[in-house]
């Protein structure tokens, strides 16, 4: 799934996603939602472990869904 889909459906803002992720921006987030950067490795780590898994590295590295990798 998608951050900024995961985001939306979940109503979690940027600023909030940023404080869940911890030690980044909002502005930081909202590039990762439009896929303008990549999260750093750990960050990814930690999107994975705050959205339940729901959002996972693959979904950044390979732009594909996980669900669609099923």
């Amino acid at each position: 799934m998608e951050l900024s889909d995961y985001m939306r459906r979940n109503r979690i803002s940027p600023e909030e996603m940023a404080l869940l992720v911890e030690e980044v921006s909002a502005s930081a987030v909202r590039k990762w939602m439009y896929r303008e950067r990549v999260p750093r490795p750990e960050q990814m780590r930690r999107i994975a472990e705050v959205t339940s898994f729901a959002v996972q590295p693959n979904d950044f590295v390979l732009g594909v869904p996980s669900e669609a990798a099923e």
